[in-house]
């Protein structure tokens, strides 16, 4: 049995149609009520043939051979570090290799001794701070040497490892080195890409530790296709340190400063000449603008970014603990 096409234009049919349309024109809910019937009908037929399709797939899949098992290991390209002697050979090499770009994403992919990200477990603190700087102070020596041999070094650093004084200056020192810097938000991974031809990716920590010093090299198109387009992205996104244009309006300007030098909440609402309760909903702004939890954080970030004019007791450009004489 031949089907009829419902879109099929005849004489009979465009006359059928021209009766239907007029009808419903007269009458609102018929017509509504055909579209429904068309509606319907084209889904029944939809329906039909995803059945025939299934039904067919089916058969084919019993007909074809089985698919051969994938073979053991990484993928074909991917190198497997472990241990971190392993990691620290195989980063060192690749930078002493460099001729004219690294890219890094997350400092702590510059640091070997634990893998990237492991030191949000202690992120507030004293242990939290002892393990920022010795962190910091590893990848700051790797990039110190890569510009001393004219190496032109881009790094998107996460906000959480920014906010202790030491990593803070660290930051800034590397900065006036030649080192492009941005600061980014909940950065994915770390990983580190010389001259847009090898990529070390460290791994994330298991629950038991377990993948303690790990990491996977790679190029080629797996590092044109992912790594490098991840970077650029997160490179744009992220607020440059040091800028020299401040997105701060003058009062915003005042209102940080204030807040650097550490001066109670009714004395910056003199200074500013509003009301106490102003002041405290101006400072929650500043503090969601900084993405900072405390006043403290707020002013390391802002000194990072440039915002924030250096104390002249403190020429690294880290601004003091709230309350410092």
């Amino acid at each position: 049995m031949i089907e009829s096409d419902p879109h099929e234009r005849t004489p009979a049919r465009t006359h059928e149609d021209s009766r239907a349309t007029a009808h419903a024109a007269a009458d609102p809910a018929a017509a509504l009520r055909m579209l429904i019937q068309r509606r319907q009908a084209l889904l029944q037929r939809e329906s039909a043939e995803l059945r025939s399709l299934r039904s067919y797939a089916d058969r084919l899949a019993h007909e074809l051979p089985p698919t051969p098992p994938l073979p053991p290991g990484p993928p074909a390209g991917v190198e497997v570090l472990t241990g971190t002697a392993a990691v620290t050979a195989r980063l060192d090499g690749m930078l002493d290799s460099a001729g004219t770009e690294v890219l890094v994403l997350d400092l702590g992919a510059l640091t070997t001794s634990r893998p990237a990200g492991a030191r949000e477990a202690g992120a507030a603190g004293e242990t939290g701070a002892a393990e920022a700087g010795a962190s910091g102070e590893a990848a700051a020596g790797r990039i110190r040497r890569l510009l001393a041999r004219g190496v032109a070094v881009r790094a998107v650093t996460d906000r959480r490892g920014t906010d202790f004084p030491e990593g803070a200056r660290e930051l800034i020192a590397l900065t006036r080195l030649g080192l492009q810097a941005r600061i980014g938000q909940h950065l994915p991974t770390g990983l580190v890409l010389v001259d847009r031809r090898t990529c070390l990716l460290p791994t994330p920590p298991s629950a038991d530790g377990g993948t303690d010093g790990a990491a996977l090299v790679f190029g080629d198109s797996l590092l044109h296709r992912t790594a490098l387009p991840l970077f650029e992205s997160l490179w744009a996104r992220a607020t440059p340190v040091g800028s020299p244009v401040s997105p701060l309006s003058a009062e915003q300007g005042e209102l940080l400063g204030l807040l650097a030098s550490g001066l109670k909440d009714e004395t910056i609402a003199r200074r500013l000449g509003v009301h106490v309760h102003t002041a405290r909903r101006r400072i929650t702004r500043m503090l969601e603008e900084l993405d900072a939890d405390t006043r403290f954080q707020a002013g390391v970030q802002a000194a990072i970014r440039g915002w924030l004019q250096p104390h002249p007791a403190d020429p690294q450009g880290a601004p003091r603990p709230a309350g410092a004489n």
